[in-house]
């Protein structure tokens, strides 16, 4: 690894103040990414990846590594191969740089290199998503689900390799296509793959009812096939877990009071069904920020146990959040249906 990362020059950026935005698009709510690039900010590729809360799982050092050898092959072959690199530049940004979103300025300091003088990478996107809502302009759900991984269209890929499949699941949109187990998928949408995260890329920046086009190597052979996206496929998967830094957008979604996600054991308890959508409050904050008091205001107690939102049920967390985002905005109500000591409640509050 040291003789590979001699051949680069690495550069930490250790916060995100100044950041140019058209240039570092990636998941902001990783720990840690890495940008394979030319000195000219053409970019060769991404290597960082994270599905779950292990946050081993989907990245490796060998992975790393062949990202790295993968690099190293493009910046040989620059600048004859440039036109196949364009689209690893997204497109122009909303904001120039983090502090620069509305819901950013003036927040932070520039010299101020105590922790909370600190620009975080998951605040631009935050900051994005909380921008427009404020504005009252859509969130699409690229933003909310974003990066998705390949597994939702059905296809696995090893995360020792640079885009292997090691899984292709029966039935899925990846089968219909034609990957088989195995394949080594070159190319998809004409750019070359070093990692996951390059395929999470393309995936993030597709258009609703997109084909994509796909390179395979296979037994020595290329073969070119046509990955066709279903309708809400990105919907199938989750932007909540656990330890996640979305969490916060349980809290931000119905503001006043902090939340969580009822165990299949608390379910059995409350007398509700595994699948059914269940938060359970974990306190009721005496004042926010905005002084709103929304949770107080409402009513809203510790663990009571919310089951609907204006009526409605849930999937999950990520569906629940993104209704709120979505279909709802400040000053708007809320009504909240929740059990408390086992008896159903309605409860009404106004969005700051």
């Amino acid at each position: 690894m040291a003789g590979l990362l001699d051949q680069f020059v690495c550069v930490r950026m250790v916060q995100s103040w100044g950041m140019d935005l058209a240039v570092f698009q990636f998941d902001n709510d990783l720990t840690w990414v890495a940008f394979l690039m030319n000195g000219d900010k053409t970019i060769y590729g991404r290597y960082g990846t994270k599905s779950g809360k292990d946050a081993m799982k989907d990245i490796s050092l060998g992975g790393f590594k062949k990202a790295l050898q993968g690099a190293l092959e493009l910046h040989k072959a620059y600048p004859g191969n440039k036109a196949s690199l364009a689209g690893k530049t997204g497109p122009a940004p909303k904001w120039k740089t983090p502090e620069t979103i509305p819901t950013m300025v003036g927040k932070h300091k520039q010299g101020d290199v105590s922790r909370w003088g600190c620009v975080h990478c998951h605040m631009a996107h935050e900051s994005e998503v909380l921008s427009l809502r404020a504005a009252r302009q859509p969130v699409e759900d690229r933003l909310l689900w974003k990066y998705p991984m390949p597994d939702l269209l059905g296809l696995g890929l090893d995360p020792n390799e640079r885009a292997t499949a090691s899984a292709v699941a029966k039935g899925s949109a990846a089968e219909k296509a034609g990957f088989k187990l195995g394949d080594k998928v070159l190319t998809l949408e004409g750019q070359p793959l070093l990692s996951i995260a390059d395929v999470q890329w393309i995936l993030h920046n597709a258009k609703e009812g997109a084909t994509l086009k796909a390179q395979v190597e296979r037994g020595g052979q290329k073969a070119d096939l046509s990955l066709a996206l279903p309708k809400d496929w990105r919907r199938s998967g989750t932007f909540v877990w656990p330890g996640h830094i979305t969490g916060w957008m349980l809290q931000l979604g119905v503001p006043g009071f902090g939340a969580q996600v009822l165990t299949t054991q608390e379910k059995k308890q409350a007398g509700l069904a595994d699948n059914a959508f269940a938060l359970k409050v974990q306190h009721v904050n005496q004042q926010d920020k905005n002084k709103s008091l929304a949770g107080n205001q409402a009513g809203v107690q510790k663990n009571d146990i919310i089951t609907a939102v204006d009526g409605k049920t849930f999937t999950g967390e990520s569906d629940y959040v993104a209704y709120l985002m979505q279909k709802k905005g400040p000053g708007q109500k809320v009504d909240l249906t929740v059990l408390r000591g086992g008896k159903p409640q309605q409860l009404s509050l106004t969005l700051p």
